[in-house]
């Protein structure tokens, strides 16, 4: 059964969900793949504000994550408390459809760090980048 108010933040929030109770971070890319990063392997939160766009930048063991959007310091707020379920970045000509202070993902980028080793011991690192944008 869904409570009001988690329907309620699915209409205000298309590019994000708020989860006190999740484990692990969700990365949905336009092509359809996502990843899952624990948040036990998540290393630190940078959240840069900007003119044109926001950037909030997170670090695991194997992978960094860039997320580039508007709004983005309620998103930057959940994540230091281990609370963001997902993240999407959606086209800009669904802008409109929120409201003004609304959290917009217009861009993420996942890159694989270099050097990095899987729980295996074998080495998974090559530099590479996964990049989804509208």
């Amino acid at each position: 059964m869904i409570k009001y108010s988690q329907n309620e933040n699915r209409r205000s929030q298309p590019c994000w969900n708020r989860d006190y109770q999740t484990q692990a971070l969700r990365v949905e890319l336009a092509d359809g793949s996502s990843y899952v990063f624990p948040y036990t392997r998540l290393a630190f939160v940078r959240f840069e504000p900007g003119n044109e766009h926001d950037t909030v930048r997170l670090r695991s063991d194997t992978h960094e994550i860039q997320i580039v959007g508007e709004n983005l310091r309620p998103v930057e707020l959940a994540l230091q408390k281990f609370a963001v379920d997902w993240v999407k970045g959606l086209a800009e000509r669904y802008v409109s459809q929120t409201d003004d202070d609304c959290a917009w993902i217009t861009r993420i980028t996942v890159t694989e760090l270099q050097g990095t080793n899987d729980s295996s011991g074998t080495d998974v690192g090559s530099g590479t980048v996964k990049e989804t944008g509208w």
